[in-house]
């Protein structure tokens, strides 16, 4: 028989903490993974964790080993490989701030922006970071 895993016994916190993170938590992977902990301290199993949420074994097998060893904070997504921004978010806030001035100028917003941050990017990239949602504040648990 193969031997079932669970998540450890939640204390009246942790089950608090993750209620919260599954209701509010503005990152759906950080939901569904407080929602299958949730699950799992039901009494949920692997097996039918993995038929609720179409996910395969391994996933939530890590997701209650990094619960186990790091609590909530083992919930969020771990950093990935890439190239990293060019801009911080306060250079995008600008940059947003000077398109809602004049929003069809977006080679002007590009020229003060290079201006100021001394950095220099393709109209492309600045294109694909106006496609981004811009996130207000956060939820319980938001990093």
């Amino acid at each position: 028989m193969p031997r079932l895993k669970f998540v450890r016994p939640l204390s009246d916190t942790d089950k608090q903490e993750l209620d919260a993170l599954y209701k509010t938590h503005p990152n759906f992977k950080v939901r569904r993974r407080a929602h299958a902990l949730l699950l799992s301290g039901s009494g949920h199993t692997i097996n039918q964790l993995q038929a609720i949420f179409q996910v395969d074994r391994d996933p939530i097998s890590q997701w209650i080993n990094r619960f186990n060893a790091q609590g909530v904070g083992g919930l969020g997504d771990l950093p990935r490989s890439g190239r990293p921004p060019i801009y911080t978010p306060e250079e995008i806030a600008l940059f947003r701030a000077q398109l809602d001035e004049e929003p069809r100028q977006i080679k002007q917003a590009q020229a003060l922006l290079e201006a100021r941050t001394r950095k220099k990017s393709a109209t492309g990239t600045l294109r694909r970071i106006l496609k981004k949602p811009v996130i207000h504040g956060g939820g319980a648990g938001a990093p």
